[in-house]
């Protein structure tokens, strides 16, 4: 360990101290009487006694000149302790055991602090976390709202839904994102149906009314036609259609700036729903006209057959049962389909978590005729 020269100067002064104590005390002691041994030579003339044993005033005069190099040298060790006090404080002098275990000290005195630490490195064992403090992560969820076809021939209708947006991987000219979205349409179409049940039933009260001598003409064509339609009848068919694609990857280009086209595809789930409804169409007392009135029991024939024929048909044959009618209970048929859908569109950035844009997709289902299209306008919220 190479000691510098000031701390060689510490030491020396130190030592100085340590002697100038020990030379007063010395000094101070008492001078012991000294025995003379006997002999036969001749006496020496020895000196004054005032020589041999000096008095107080010298001994105290000694004691004095002793305690202002006592005071000299101790203003010098301040000195150079003051001197060499910035170097032990930027440089401690530590037994090697207690570093670590004390704080170190900077030009200024005070502690550092503690150092900052390390990132952490996402490894094969440690997957990555998506934390609410990171800021802008590039994922965006979103809202639709527009037209589309709908499957099986049915008229165009009304399409929304939302999405959610989550960035992937950055590729050329753009990135790439995982998207998941849902959708919903519905639509009115008038369809005409001919209902195997409805022609037995009409057929029969037909051919029950001539027989009674109500109506007569008692052809084939007076028991299909009239006065209750037989072989055929217009319903209201509402159908609705849930699109749920969980599934999708989506292109953006992003080097455009604020205008940013892209391009979708993934696999999705649609269930159809559907019901055919006559109850706009069919009137028993409106068909019937005079025998309407005809009384069946409490109620009348016009009142019966609308009770019995009029409503929401079940697979197009037969309507439901007053009785679940009249609680809402619903009824229709549906089906559960899998397809897959690709599309494009573009968003135009207005703000830095505020975009809007428009979004095509094609929707290939299994089946035939199941197949629809939406065009929709689309606001998005980024962060």
């Amino acid at each position: 360990m190479v000691v510098s020269y000031r701390n060689k100067l510490l030491i020396m002064s130190i030592v100085l101290v340590v002697a100038a104590i020990s030379s007063v005390a010395v000094f101070a002691q008492a001078p012991e009487p000294v025995q003379i041994a006997a002999n036969t030579t001749s006496p020496v003339v020895s000196k004054p006694a005032g020589e041999l044993s000096p008095s107080t005033a010298a001994l105290q005069a000694r004691i004095d000149a002793q305690q202002q190099e006592i005071n000299r040298l101790s203003a010098l060790v301040e000195q150079l302790q003051a001197s060499l006090q910035p170097v032990a404080s930027t440089h401690p002098v530590l037994p090697s055991s207690l570093t670590g275990f004390l704080p170190s000290y900077g030009a200024s005195g005070s502690p550092e602090p503690p150092a900052a630490p390390a990132p952490a490195v996402a490894t094969s064992s440690t997957p990555r976390e998506l934390l609410p403090d990171i800021g802008q992560i590039g994922a965006e969820l979103g809202f639709f709202v527009g037209g589309a076809t709908n499957p099986y021939k049915d008229n165009n209708g009304f399409a929304t839904g939302g999405y959610i947006d989550l960035p992937w991987k950055n590729v050329p000219g753009g990135k790439l994102s995982y998207e998941i979205m849902i959708g919903l349409q519905r639509a009115t179409t008038t369809q005409t149906s001919t209902s195997g049940v409805n022609v037995l039933v009409n057929t029969a009260l037909n051919n029950y009314l001539v027989a009674a001598g109500v109506e007569t003409l008692p052809t084939l064509t007076n028991y299909l036609a009239g006065p209750l339609p037989a072989l055929s009848q217009t319903v209201q068919e509402r159908s609705r259609v849930l699109t749920v694609a969980p599934f999708e990857l989506k292109y953006a280009i992003t080097k455009l700036g604020r205008f940013r086209p892209y391009a979708v595809a993934g696999l999705g789930a649609y269930v159809w729903i559907g019901s055919d409804n006559n109850t706009a169409t069919f009137n028993a007392n409106t068909a019937l006209g005079s025998l309407a009135s005809l009384p069946v029991g409490t109620s009348t024939l016009g009142a019966t057959l609308n009770a019995l024929l009029q409503g929401s048909q079940i697979g197009g044959l037969v309507p439901t049962a007053p009785q679940l009618a009249a609680r809402g209970v619903p009824h229709g048929q549906g089906n559960l389909l899998f397809g897959g859908q690709v599309g494009g569109g573009f968003e135009i950035r207005i703000a830095p978590k505020l975009s809007l844009g428009a979004d095509f997709r094609r929707n290939q289902v299994e089946g035939a005729y199941a197949g629809f299209n939406t065009f929709t306008f689309k606001q998005g919220l980024h962060w």
